[in-house]
């Protein structure tokens, strides 16, 4: 792979590490259009990335070098789209936007569903977990309502009425509570079997 050897003026090296399409005049200027393709290719950026800069750089009246760009950015490409970083993405949970060339593109797909079956596994043992947690926390919210239910049931305020409505309320939350328990065991269950997915999931991936 051609290595980039010029040196990068200091305010395109701002451009670069910001990622930002918008250019002001001064960086339209002093572009160094194929090292700015460069890295726009081995971020994975979409060609159109060029076309936002055309842009910006239009109205300041400055034409990109589209040439060097596209050289550039072929180039970073070449960095990009590797297997190991296909992997990556899919692990991360990013989709893959269609930039790799055909040569590359087969391995860099095979990574990315690589990672992307890990990225499932632990989103699928995050929801359940998620879900225990959340059910965990009505179980605590309904006995603080049963408490305080049952120290105005037994005041001396409580009217008959607001007795038999307390106790009512009271049986109904009890209810609820023992029906987030069983809805607890048998996410639990479920979780032992998504938690086991998941490992079993990152011990066949060859990435690790």
């Amino acid at each position: 792979m051609k290595l980039i050897s010029r040196i990068i003026p200091s305010a395109v090296l701002v451009l670069l590490a910001s990622g930002c399409a918008t250019m002001s005049e001064e960086e339209c200027l002093i572009a160094d259009w194929h090292a700015i393709g460069y890295e726009d290719g081995a971020a994975g950026l979409q060609v159109t990335q060029l076309g936002k800069r055309r842009e910006a750089c239009a109205d300041h009246g400055v034409r990109p070098d589209t040439t060097a760009y596209r050289a550039g950015r072929d180039e970073g490409l070449q960095l990009y789209c590797t297997e190991h970083r296909g992997f990556r993405l899919g692990r991360a949970g990013g989709g893959y936007n269609g930039v790799c060339p055909a040569g590359l593109e087969g391995l860099f797909l095979r990574g990315h569903q690589a990672g992307r079956e890990i990225y499932l596994a632990r989103n699928a043992v995050n929801q359940v977990a998620g879900a225990i947690s959340q059910r965990q926390q009505e179980r605590e919210h309904i006995l603080d309502d049963i408490t305080e239910m049952s120290a105005h049931l037994i005041s001396d305020e409580a009217t008959k009425e607001e007795r038999i409505t307390l106790l009512a309320d009271i049986a109904r939350l009890k209810d609820r509570h023992s029906e987030l328990g069983v809805e607890i065991e048998d996410l639990q269950y479920e979780l032992a079997m998504r938690e086991a997915e998941y490992q079993e999931v990152q011990a066949r991936s060859p990435y690790q």
